[in-house]
């Protein structure tokens, strides 16, 4: 059975999501994403995004109490 190549417009609607978003590469030790299920965590990466927002959240407000006080 031969491969199926990829389409020129499937190439170009991939290079068009792409994109739209910046890649991350993460590596955790051996057993972190069984571990991160164990505690309720469906998606990694809506888990990483948030923690990420929250942090740059809690700095801009520290920040922002810095200028202020």
């Amino acid at each position: 059975m031969a491969k199926k190549e990829t389409s020129d417009a499937q190439k170009k609607a991939m290079k068009k999501y792409d994109s739209k978003y910046d890649t991350i590469s993460i590596r955790f030790d051996k057993g972190t994403i069984d571990l991160l299920h164990e505690h309720g965590v469906d998606s990694i990466n809506a888990y990483v995004k948030k923690l990420v927002e929250a942090d740059m959240l809690k700095k801009k407000e520290s920040s922002e109490e810095k200028t202020e006080g």
